[in-house]
């Protein structure tokens, strides 16, 4: 039987382990192409679902009840499957790291952009987020040591100009910000920093490891705004009720364990663009879920982001030979042990 169970956990740990292949421009391992374009497709897809949920839930719920919601499901989630997936226990070293993830890509972001929303139009809060790869591309020189060539510049460009032509059809307006444009601004500015330090903790862990951790870590921070959150659950409508689960147990949790994996196999330079995706991902689930149908001048903007990103992945420069990542689990014996409710 132990045997049996030896072999299985084998076959599961090289069949998730990084695969030799040709690797795209910009790759840090060998991976095929199918599978970074699957992993992308699938997660900004998600996201691009998740502001859908968001404005569905938020007036019911309120921006602080939503956001540390989500969070919470997701780490109870992250806890339930933590053995099953392989969770390992940081070094203390390595704690700091995983804390500023959970401040920045989850509590704080999370919170400040909900926040935001309130008086933010969604097409000006879409052109706001363009900024946060420029960001990530300007942090990750300093941080990572990495440049992004005269050609992904030029693409990035381009994918910028097409988000702000879809956020214009979905009534952008630069001239009328409003209260919250700070609110999104910071949340774009620590969504950025969290790029690239998640770059850095890929250097030393898994992407589960990275994933759940931080979500706990997340999840925590966000706690003390969770207060009115029993009693918004006890008078919240079903369908703001089903999209909260939505949000936390699968959007939360999927695309975030998608995204640190794609990360750890492309540079920060190269995968930060991939975000800007997301907006014509966005417009594409209203048209399919809501039955909002796209002006052309936004099916237009979204081919001119699919563009520009398309170039910043051919511009991407290879980096210096280095290891392949860590597969997308720990295995047994080399790394710490695995997490458990006793440790």
């Amino acid at each position: 039987m132990l045997p049996s169970l030896t072999r299985r956990r084998a076959g599961l740990r090289h069949a998730i382990a990084p695969a030799t292949s040709t690797a795209p421009p910009g790759a840090t391992s060998e991976t095929p192409r199918i599978l970074l374009a699957a992993a992308v497709t699938l997660t900004v897809a998600l996201w691009g679902a998740a502001f859908v949920g968001i404005r569905a839930a938020l007036p019911a719920l309120g921006y602080a009840n939503l956001a540390s919601g989500r969070l919470l499901l997701a780490a109870a989630t992250f806890g339930l499957l933590a053995r099953r997936i392989g969770v390992r226990r940081p070094t203390r070293a390595q704690l700091p790291l995983l804390a500023g993830l959970g401040a920045t890509g989850y509590a704080g972001y999370q919170l400040l952009l909900s926040a935001g929303e309130q008086t933010v139009e969604a097409g000006t809060s879409a052109l706001l987020f363009a900024a946060a790869p420029v960001l990530a591309a300007v942090l990750a020189r300093p941080i990572l040591h990495e440049r992004l060539s005269a050609r992904g510049g030029a693409g990035l460009a381009v994918a910028v100009a097409g988000v702000a032509v879809v956020a214009g059809t979905q009534g952008a307006d630069t001239g009328r910000l409003g209260g919250g444009a700070p609110l999104v601004l910071a949340a774009v500015t620590l969504y950025a920093l969290w790029v690239v330090l998640q770059k850095r903790a890929l250097a030393t862990m898994t992407a589960v490891d990275v994933t759940a951790w931080a979500t706990w870590f997340g999840a925590g921070l966000a706690l003390p705004f969770a207060s009115g959150l029993p009693h918004a659950v006890t008078t919240a409508p079903a369908d703001a009720l089903a999209n909260l689960l939505l949000l936390g147990i699968i959007v939360t949790t999927v695309p975030f364990l998608l995204w640190t994996w794609t990360l750890a196999r492309l540079n920060a330079t190269a995968a930060a663009p991939l975000l800007l995706l997301v907006s014509p991902a966005a417009l594409t689930v209203a048209w399919l879920w809501l039955g909002e149908a796209p002006a052309p001048a936004a099916l237009a903007g979204g081919a001119l982001t699919l563009a520009g990103v398309a170039t910043v992945q051919r511009g991407a420069r290879t980096p210096e030979p280095a290891r392949a990542p860590l597969p997308l689990v720990g295995e047994r014996g080399k790394r710490r042990p695995a997490f458990s409710a006793t440790n």
